[in-house]
Formats: C-alpha cells, sequence, structure tokens
C-alpha cells in the first residue's frame, strides 16, 4: 500500500513451489530478473511472496537466497512467523528502506499463511 504515489516503482510477486524448484533452480531467475530487467537501482523495487524457503532455519540453502539479496543490496522486512506452523517462508525484500513505514504479517483464518504487507511512503 503507498500513503502517496511513487513515480515509478517495480513489485515483484515470487511463489517457488517447494516440490518442483529448488532453490539453486530459482537463484538462477532471480539473477537474471536482476542483470536484465532490475539494471537500474534507483528504480524502487519490492520483490514478495511465498518463496517456501524457511528463514528460521540456517541452511546452504536460506543462505544461498539471502545471499543474492545482500549482494543486489535488498533488506528482507519480514521477521516473524509467516505461517501457523512457526515458519518463515513468506519474504518482502526492497531496495528502498528509506521509503518503508512498515511491513509485517497479519492474521488470516481462511489459510495456514499469514498474509504479508509493506507499507510505503514516496521519498
Amino acid at each position: 500500500m503507498l500513503s502517496q504515489p511513487i513515480p515509478s516503482i517495480h513489485v515483484i510477486g515470487i511463489y517457488r513451489s517447494k516440490t518442483k524448484v529448488t532453490i539453486s533452480q530459482l537463484i538462477d531467475p532471480l539473477t537474471h530478473l536482476h542483470d536484465s530487467v532490475l539494471t537500474e537501482s534507483t528504480i524502487p523495487t519490492v520483490l514478495l511472496g511465498d518463496f517456501n524457503a524457511d528463514l528460521m532455519q540456517a541452511n546452504s540453502e536460506q543462505k544461498a537466497l539471502k545471499k543474492i539479496f545482500y549482494n543486489k543490496e535488498y533488506t528482507q522486512l519480514i521477521n516473524q512467523f509467516t505461517t501457523d506452523y512457526c515458519t518463515q517462508i513468506d519474504h518482502v525484500y526492497t531496495n528502498v528502506l528509506q521509503c518503508v513505514q512498515s511491513a509485517g504479517t497479519l492474521e488470516s483464518y481462511h489459510s495456514d499463511h499469514k498474509p504479508i504487507y509493506i507499507f510505503m511512503k514516496a521519498v
């Protein structure tokens, strides 16, 4: 949700099937996306969705996913459980932390996933 219009912003929704797409298979398209479409770091960008990679676990796959966003100067905004099963598999990354007023999760009684949100302002 935007409190004021941001002239140009990329918002990219991601879903990764845990059983069909490995983290390494996700990293290649993310790298391609950054190298071909998101080439200007000055354009505000938000990547969010169900990555099916539990950031509460410290394994090599999660470290690799964190590394690609860290190298591109993105910040992961969700730091709490995103499901009823105490996992953090839904992520929100942005390269414009100064525009973020808040981000987090909400409750849902229709899904085991908690809806994620980001509230941004123009700078």
